[in-house]
């Protein structure tokens, strides 16, 4: 075996370890934390991967198998990689510009006597800001040009960015949400990106101080002053777990308020960085004063009650123990309705009720029950925090209505796909994106899409953005869909008759969440544990592992909690 083989062969080695090690259970990211001198970003992590330069005398396709393999190495700004190329474009190469995620085995082919091409099945990209989009599989080839420097091969011309398989592409990058605030600043926002070890800490602060991405522009908002950047020529360092931002004069404008959700903003968003435990805010080098936010600042995720909410036996409640524990005064009001849909407000003191002949509101107190929608073929409607419910018929997803509680109806413009029916709709309980169950003649399709609301207007929503997830899904039919977590939204689908449920990450990957028993609804709760499906035997089903346990009772409808 020659010398370069050994090493191109040592670099698949390592990474079909590093997706055995993924499969058994996760690689460590971090050891212990000391105190001591700060130090440029976060640690290093416990598996990385060392590529290997050059070889003396490799030919072309030695040298481009050779800088391929090297994109596994980001460590000093990809420098192992940048010894394949030529002394003038290795000051021009842009490896973080994008990361292609490829699948299968690439080829690789000669073009004349200086360049040569590579080529491959794209399952997934990240762009320059990481954040990830995935769709149909597509083959990409690219081009790379040689020189000769000193008698030895280098590249000296190659596109911006890198290209890395998948479980490589999971060993060496990690997702972490860039947090923004929805438009009344009561909760925070997830984004989701990917960024490789290393710089992350400096890469999270980047791309939250560029604002909101352009799928969630006119939902959500930044507290950052217009301008705020890291200091010109400063990283983010760690001073023990304590993340040292050095802002640019702009960040001092910020007011008593402006300042804590700043710090919020950055403390989230770091949070899943190893080794940082806290932040501290600096302006040009200056300390910023910044008083603690207290209780009363915004929520990240509003836990759920544990218990399923269900209509069983002629009762309207929270189902414990064979027992349905009702809801003083709601409760009463939605069992007259004969339901059969239910979404309940985040206090339990308003529910949007799906009836024979429309979509109601029903309130605690004296407010009477108000039909709202009286179209035929209505959905399970939605509901959000700012006084809205959401109704729209199944045959017409474009004809959304959010009615206000007095029954004043302000329709959301949004692009759906023709001839698609559409079979729910969830607004997140952060009021400021929706999730979309469609059924297409090619099968079920997902839409998760920003809300676009009127802050002048009591943040009515005026329309619905363009869908940063739009996954057609491998089955036959939509059934439901719900979200799980701030991070993501699961649909239940079925093909002859077979349910499967899978979880969709927003900006992120997707995954099976095993097969329940066939049914008709399900809904999210806290996270994995707290889905629950109703199935066509009227019983309830919690995923166990990679299985769905059943309840023993008869439970008539499943509701959804806010």
């Amino acid at each position: 075996m020659t010398e370069l083989r050994r090493r191109v062969a040592a670099a698949l080695l390592a990474a079909g370890l590093a997706a055995t090690l993924t499969a058994c259970g996760g690689i460590p990211t971090s050891g212990g934390v000391q105190a001591g001198a700060p130090f440029t970003d976060e640690p290093a992590g416990d598996f990385v991967f060392n590529p290997v330069g050059p070889t003396t005398d490799a030919d072309q396709r030695g040298i481009l198998e050779g800088f391929i393999a090297a994109f596994t190495g980001p460590q000093g700004d990809y420098s192992t990689a940048r010894e394949f190329l030529s002394s003038q474009f290795k000051k021009e190469w842009d490896p973080r510009q994008s990361v292609l995620i490829r699948t299968g085995i690439p080829t690789v082919r000669a073009v004349d006597s200086t360049t040569m091409e590579y080529s491959f099945t794209t399952k997934a990209q990240l762009d320059e800001f990481g954040a990830y989009s995935a769709g149909a599989p597509a083959t990409q080839t690219l081009q790379f040009r040689f020189v000769q420097e000193d008698g030895q091969w280098r590249i000296s011309q190659a596109p911006p960015g890198i290209v890395l398989p998948e479980s490589t592409f999971l060993t060496i990058f990690s997702k972490h949400a860039l947090y923004f605030y929805d438009l009344s600043l009561q909760y925070l926002v997830p984004d989701e990106r990917w960024f490789a070890g290393g710089t992350t800490a400096t890469r999270v602060v980047s791309a939250l101080l560029a604002g909101p991405p352009e799928w969630l522009k006119g939902a959500v908002v930044t507290q950052f002053p217009d301008g705020t950047q890291l200091t010109p020529g400063t990283t983010v360092t760690i001073d023990s777990t304590v993340a040292q931002v050095n802002l640019t004069t702009e960040a001092a404008a910020a007011d008593r308020r402006q300042r804590q959700l700043m710090e919020l903003q950055l403390s989230e968003s770091l949070s899943t960085v190893s080794g940082i435990a806290s932040v501290e805010v600096s302006v040009a080098g200056s300390l910023l004063a910044i008083e603690p936010i207290g209780s009363d600042g915004p929520v990240v995720q509003r836990a759920v009650d544990s218990r399923p909410l269900v209509l069983a036996d002629g009762r309207f409640g929270y189902l414990s123990g064979g027992e349905v524990t009702s809801i003083d005064e709601l409760s009463p009001k939605i069992v007259e309705l004969d339901p059969r849909a239910v979404t309940l407000g985040s206090h339990g003191t308003v529910a949007a009720v799906l009836a024979a002949d429309g979509v109601y509101v029903a309130r605690t107190g004296q407010a009477p029950v108000r039909r709202l929608d009286d179209r035929p073929g209505l959905i399970a409607p939605s509901l959000d925090d700012f006084g809205y419910i959401w109704s729209v018929p199944a045959d017409d997803p474009t004809e959304i209505v959010a009615f206000d509680f007095d029954g004043n109806p302000h329709p959301v413009s949004v692009a759906l796909p023709a001839g698609a029916t559409i079979v729910s709709l969830d607004v997140a309980q952060d009021d400021s994106r929706v999730a979309i169950l469609l059924q297409t003649i090619a099968g079920p399709r997902l839409l998760v899409a920003a809300i676009v609301r009127d802050p002048g207007q009591g943040y009515v929503p005026t329309s619905i953005g363009t869908p940063v997830l739009d996954s057609l899904i491998d089955s036959e039919t939509a059934i439901d869909a719900t979200w799980v977590d701030r991070f993501s939204v699961a649909a239940l689908t079925a093909s002859d008759g077979d349910p499967i449920v899978v979880s969709y990450e927003i900006g992120g990957l997707q995954s099976s969440l095993g097969r329940p028993a066939p049914a008709l609804a399900i809904v999210g709760g806290n996270y994995r544990p707290g889905l629950r499906v109703l199935t066509a035997d009227n019983l309830l089903q919690s995923p166990r592992g990679s299985s769905w346990q059943s309840g023993s009772t008869v439970v008539e409808l499943l509701a959804t909690q806010r």
